[in-house]
């Protein structure tokens, strides 16, 4: 907390001039604010409360946030991970694929996004004319926002395919933009991690690892190598964060989920002393029927027998005749007094579930082996069976399916990236097409910017 306790003051009166700036790169009239101005950038501490402000604003909306508008609630809908309940016929839609390019999450996801990557364009400009603030703060600073702008592009481009990739802040070329290709905006990703993991320290900027530093990023890069089917550089870079000794593997499941888990790469606070992450209050129910989503049956279904996932990082709630089961990773839906929880965005799992992948594919049939088994052991589930290559890659799905569902859209990303989202979705969804493993642009911005037309097929 001390971290935020210094920049609180700085943070709260950049607040109100920059929240309003930031909508939507479509915008015809953006307008000016301090975020842009050249006196936030002349002393390292308003710097840094820029920067702060788009992790925070990252909590709030977007990709990333907790909330019902984030990935991990709109595309557990869109996957097979849950059945909805409830009345919002927004959120509704992502659940019985019925999505139209007017649909209120849709564009509030691509201007919250989007408003969150003009932040970072301006820091980025900001601080490349920051002669005042001394080079390593500078360097610690860019790379924060680098990163930043790798991740929400990353999350673009596999919810949507071609999108605008905007570096500047010049809100008559944002207003103009036209698509890049797929290949283009993954190109654009790398060569912003890489360049973000150059100037990031191995250290965290703070006590807790709520800024990136240089594993954060590898971590990120090992995702996006992987997506690309890179295997040896998605193994490469997911063996570095493994054997650094800033983390350790947590070998008690239920402990993964609480902040000071030493196998936490990178996390969201959640701003204010006491408070928690906002995934526990989105998805966690005490009484039936519902209004919110469950877990869906076909999902809770392949856990094993013994699966000690199931056990903790679910809960199943009766009223006596019918029951119904929803995500329990986050817990805690109140203000604990000192908070407990905060969003995970990266942890050691996933790498090694990355690196598993990676092997298998490369033919190290041992090495993808044990990396599966580190998983599978802490779930107090037996060795896997798996001795040949096919068969352990669709062991390391199987062990993603049950170790990351409900965490930021990972398995959608995972049904689209290997094919398996018709065969899947196919035999339980009857309104989904295969159109539709690329989201529909909104509808709002392509009114706004012709430049982004064609609509994606099929919308």
């Amino acid at each position: 907390m001390k971290y935020f306790n210094q920049i609180t003051v700085k943070t709260t009166l950049l607040l109100a001039l920059i929240l309003t700036s930031c909508d939507s790169f479509t915008e015809v009239d953006m307008p000016q604010s301090q975020l842009t101005g050249t006196s936030v950038f002349t002393d390292v501490s308003t710097a840094t409360a820029a920067v702060a402000d788009i992790y925070a604003r990252m909590r709030e909306g977007g990709v990333a946030t907790g909330t019902a508008s984030g990935l991990s609630s709109l595309m557990s809908n869109y996957s097979d991970e849950f059945t909805f309940f409830g009345t919002n016929t927004d959120l509704e839609s992502f659940n019985r694929h019925t999505l139209v390019p007017s649909n209120y999450y849709l564009s509030n996801l691509w201007n919250t996004t989007y408003g969150q990557i003009y932040a970072a364009n301006a820091v980025i400009e900001g601080l490349e004319k920051a002669t005042a603030i001394k080079e390593i703060d500078r360097n610690t600073l860019k790379g924060e926002a680098l990163f930043i702008r790798a991740y929400l592009y990353f999350n673009l481009v596999n919810l949507f395919g071609d999108i605008p990739y905007a570096t500047t802040t010049d809100y008559a070329t944002n207003a103009t933009l036209f698509k890049a290709t797929v290949e283009q905006v993954n190109q654009k990703i790398i060569d912003d991690l890489l360049l973000s993991e150059k100037l990031l320290p191995e250290n965290y900027p703070t006590e807790e690892r709520v800024r990136a530093n240089k594993s954060v990023v590898i971590a990120l890069l090992a995702r996006v190598y992987l997506y690309n089917e890179e295997w040896e550089q998605a193994a490469l870079q997911a063996e570095k964060v493994i054997v650094n000794p800033l983390y350790r593997w947590e070998e008690n499941p239920a402990t993964v989920f609480l902040k000071n888990s030493p196998s936490i790469i990178f996390s969201l606070h959640p701003g204010i002393a006491g408070l928690n992450t906002k995934d526990a209050r989105t998805f966690v129910f005490s009484s039936g029927p519902p209004s919110k989503s469950v877990l869906s049956n076909a999902f809770l279904n392949n856990f094993e027998t013994g699966d000690l996932r199931k056990k903790l990082w679910t809960r199943t709630i009766t009223n006596g005749t019918n029951s119904w089961t929803h995500t329990y990773k986050y817990k805690k839906t109140t203000n604990t007094g000192t908070s407990q929880e905060y969003t995970i965005l990266f942890r050691l799992a996933e790498q090694y579930l990355i690196r598993a992948e990676a092997r298998a594919q490369l033919g190290n049939i041992l090495g993808a082996q044990q990396d599966v088994n580190k998983i599978r052991n802490r779930a107090g589930l037996a060795n896997t069976t798996a001795t040949t290559q096919v068969s352990l890659v669709v062991a390391v799905l199987q062990e993603r399916k049950m170790e990351l569902f409900t965490e930021q859209g990972l398995r959608w990303f995972d049904l689209k990236r290997t094919g398996l989202a018709n065969s899947i979705l196919e035999a339980t969804q009857p309104n989904w097409k295969s159109n539709q493993i690329i989201l529909p642009l909104p509808e709002s911005e392509l009114l706004l910017n012709n430049n982004l037309l064609p609509q994606n097929t099929g919308y």
